[in-house]
């Protein structure tokens, strides 16, 4: 028997034979056909028997026109009627497309349509049925074929919609397909089965027990102009067609009203064995390449129902760098719940060139990449925890992008580094999943240019938070007037030197700052208590005792006036004299009025200061500090006060500057 469907959709059947009428007692149904007597038309077979035969459909409705052909070997009908609410049986053995085997036996009710049937379906082609779909997609069929063994229920509803639903397994088997675009292949696998199908159409409802995914490849690829193939795997005209037909769908409800539960899906297990995914990015130049392999694990306790979760457990390896990814997630339920960790172990940069010269604008010449990923979604908010460790990530030559930052990229990997060449870094992220702007990606890349940012603009700060401490570690402040180190500033220096002698690569700047009030009239009490020491080693040294230097000299309160005295007529300025010429005697706040009145207080003597601040600076890092003398250089001092600097920190100071 020959049937064809013809360009307009038509069917050009073939006239069927003569039938004789059976005229029944039961009432017609008021739908019924009548022929022209009035009566309506009952056919019942009481047994019919077909073997040996063929039925060929031509069609010619689709693009390319395509010919099925179904071969039967016996088909047997028993009991069946156009009679309301009669049901018969049905079996058939028979092979389509002369390869194919289908049988199918149970119970079938013509009006209104019922059916239960046991089938069991061996090798169904796809490559004959691709007409049917091709047009649809943007990947070729090249072969596969479709089995599957179970029950197949239907059956008709008051309302005209289909009912049932399917229970068994499903397979399709040696499935290759290749990207329209460029021929390449795309989607394959050696077994894709799942068991204990149970499907049901009204409500609907799908529940799996298994399914198990074998010996798979996916070929992922970014064309030139930056599309990823997998996401224009469905037309771009059907995809437009499904915007509008949701455009035109009734509004999402209000927030706060209550939605509709997600249908019931239940998956018990995911068996994945055997993967490979290899990915080209021909959007950026050179051209990058990378393949994840040995892709295999489970994920058990998937489902739609409200609370539910299920356990995940990955592996693979990323161009030899191993994989893993584990813990639970439920991402068919209404309120999607994500907990898992995942790693990755020395993935080598040096592939990954072409994107650094994009972005970044050097080539890398050597490294390795490791993360340690932590994401957790609950009650649609996301925490996440990224860290990042980088093993002697090393640039190369300056690659001319319109693309790259203008940030020092190589100034921020310089104070990110340690001094085994390693970058461990940990970059939070969090977001509500309600919020339209919300994008993983995006924030990964914000936090990724703030941490640049903050190493550039605010590099000290970066120093002590990678060193675990919260000290501003850009400047170092003393006493007014003076020059030397006070405990507080020591600790400050400690915690810079450990900074720098981890980062072999940076280079310190050091310059003397003074405050051109205060450090005047500190220079000038620095000067009288010089003077009154001095006094005080004088006599130490006439006594024949071994001391150091004059400041480091320790003056009691009964012998500061004496000294104080010796020191103020010994000074060599203008004093007040009594009647007969002599130096006049004057009390201890008189002196000491006096002696600051005429100390040396000069714009040079502020300019030396300062220069002794950053040499003092700069010999304890040389020195307790053991950063080498060829990575410290000093500045020309300031003097005045132009507001640069840290916010409130005092103008006796030494500040710092990386290079």
């Amino acid at each position: 028997m020959e049937l064809a469907r013809l360009a307009d959709g038509s069917l050009a059947l073939p006239r069927p034979p003569a039938l004789k009428t059976a005229k029944r007692s039961e009432a017609a149904p008021a739908d019924a056909k009548v022929s022209d007597g009035g009566t309506p038309w009952i056919v019942d077979l009481t047994q019919v028997g077909l073997s040996d035969a063929a039925l060929r459909f031509d069609d010619a409705a689709i693009t390319p026109a395509t010919r099925q052909q179904l071969d039967i070997d016996k088909l047997t009908f028993e009991g069946i009627s156009t009679a309301p609410n009669t049901s018969g049986k049905l079996s058939l053995a028979a092979k389509l497309n002369r390869k194919a085997d289908l049988q199918a036996n149970g119970s079938l009710q013509l009006e209104p349509l019922a059916t239960k049937l046991n089938l069991n379906l061996r090798g169904i082609e796809l490559l004959p049925l691709q007409p049917y779909f091709g047009d649809r997609v943007n990947l070729t069929v090249t072969k596969g074929q479709v089995s599957g063994k179970g029950e197949l229920a239907l059956n008709k509803t008051a309302d005209g919609a289909l009912a049932g639903g399917y229970r068994g397994q499903v397979a399709v088997s040696d499935f290759h397909s290749v990207d329209k675009a460029s021929s390449e292949d795309f989607l394959s696998w050696k077994s894709f089965h799942l068991d204990k199908l149970d499907l049901k159409l009204q409500p609907f409802a799908l529940g799996i027990g298994e399914v198990a995914l074998a010996d798979f490849y996916a070929r992922l690829i970014v064309s030139p102009e930056g599309k990823l193939n997998l996401l224009q795997l469905v037309r771009q005209e059907d995809a437009a067609a499904g915007k509008k037909a949701s455009a035109s769908a009734p509004p999402p409800p209000p927030a706060g009203e209550v939605k509709a539960p997600p249908p019931p899906i239940r998956v018990d297990q995911v068996t994945l064995q055997g993967g490979k995914v290899s990915f080209s990015d021909r959007f950026v130049k050179p051209n990058y390449s990378a393949n994840l392999a040995e892709v295999g694990g489970r994920i058990s306790g998937l489902s739609s129902a409200a609370d539910s979760t299920a356990d995940l457990d990955l592996r693979g390896a990323y161009d030899g760098a191993p994989v893993s990814v584990a813990g639970k997630i439920n991402p068919l339920a209404a309120v999607p719940f994500l907990d898992i960790k995942a790693e990755v172990h020395g993935v080598e940069l040096v592939p990954i060139s072409p994107y650094s010269g994009k972005y970044a604008g050097y080539a890398i010449d050597k490294g390795k990449l490791s993360l340690f990923l932590s994401y957790k979604i609950a009650d649609k908010q996301l925490q996440a925890e990224n860290r990042v460790f980088l093993d002697q990530l090393t640039f190369g030559e300056k690659v001319e992008s319109p693309s790259a930052t203008k940030l020092p990229v190589l100034l921020a990997v310089s104070l990110l580094q340690n001094r085994r060449g390693e970058i461990d870094i940990n970059l939070p992220i969090s977001g509500s999943l309600d919020d339209p702007q919300f994008s993983v990606g995006g924030i990964i890349v914000q936090v990724i240019v703030n941490l640049i940012t903050k190493a550039i603009t605010s590099p000290f700060a970066l120093l002590a938070s990678l060193a675990g401490g919260g000290e501003e570690l850009s400047y170092a402040d003393f006493a007014v007037g003076r020059a030397a180190l006070s405990d507080g500033t020591v600790k400050k220096l400690e915690s810079l030197a450990k900074a720098l002698n981890d980062r072999p690569a940076l280079k310190l700047e050091i310059a003397g700052r003074v405050d051109p009030e205060k450090d005047r009239e500190g220079l000038r009490q620095a000067w009288l208590e010089h003077q009154v020491k001095a006094q005080k080693l004088a006599q130490l040294v006439k006594a024949g005792k071994e001391t150091g230097s004059a400041d480091s000299v320790a003056i009691d309160d009964k012998e500061y006036l004496p000294l104080l005295e010796q020191a103020y007529s010994q000074a060599k300025f203008p004093k007040p004299r009594n009647v007969i010429g002599l130096t006049k005697s004057l009390p201890r706040e008189e002196m000491e009025k006096l002696m600051l009145a005429n100390a040396p207080a000069s714009d040079d003597d502020l300019r030396e200061l300062a220069n002794r601040r950053a040499k003092s600076v700069g010999d304890w890092l040389a020195g307790p500090g053991k950063v080498a003398r060829e990575r410290i250089f000093l500045l020309p001092p300031k003097l005045v006060a132009d507001g640069s600097g840290p916010k409130n920190a005092p103008l006796s100071r030494t500040e710092f500057s990386l290079k």
